[in-house]
């Protein structure tokens, strides 16, 4: 379940938090078997310019072969790291995550000038 917002707001409600207990990447069942990967196995995604998030894989039919999703409100780890540690006592949230954002390109679009935080080239490997 996910509403309009930040996740902070999400994942330090413990309600909400225990819906949804960890980060996760959408991937078509034809490219997770193309790649070894399993429903609910850590992942590698390696975005365009060289980050890398660790994550679960949600193998599915509901994105497209060739795509991967994955949700927006997460925080708390760094490429495969932990940070609970550098919150503040008392308000680290229930549930910590890779943000998707960590992975993708910095590039944007010269018209608007709107940053392209939305989407991006990425591969995705078992971790």
């Amino acid at each position: 379940m996910e509403y309009e917002g930040g996740g902070d707001e999400t994942r330090s409600n413990p309600w909400l938090a225990e819906l949804q207990q960890e980060m996760f990447l959408e991937i078509h069942p034809a490219d997770a078997t193309d790649r070894g990967i399993l429903n609910g196995q850590q992942v590698w995604l390696e975005g365009a310019e060289g980050a890398r998030i660790k994550v679960m894989a949600m193998v599915t039919r509901r994105v497209a072969r060739g795509v991967a999703w994955m949700p927006f409100s997460f925080a708390g780890h760094l490429q495969g790291k932990v940070l609970g540690d550098k919150y503040p006592e008392g308000t680290v949230p229930y549930v910590l995550g890779e943000a998707a954002n960590t992975a993708f390109t910095y590039g944007y679009d010269s018209v608007t000038q709107m940053q392209e935080t939305k989407c991006s080239l990425c591969q995705i490997e078992l971790a």
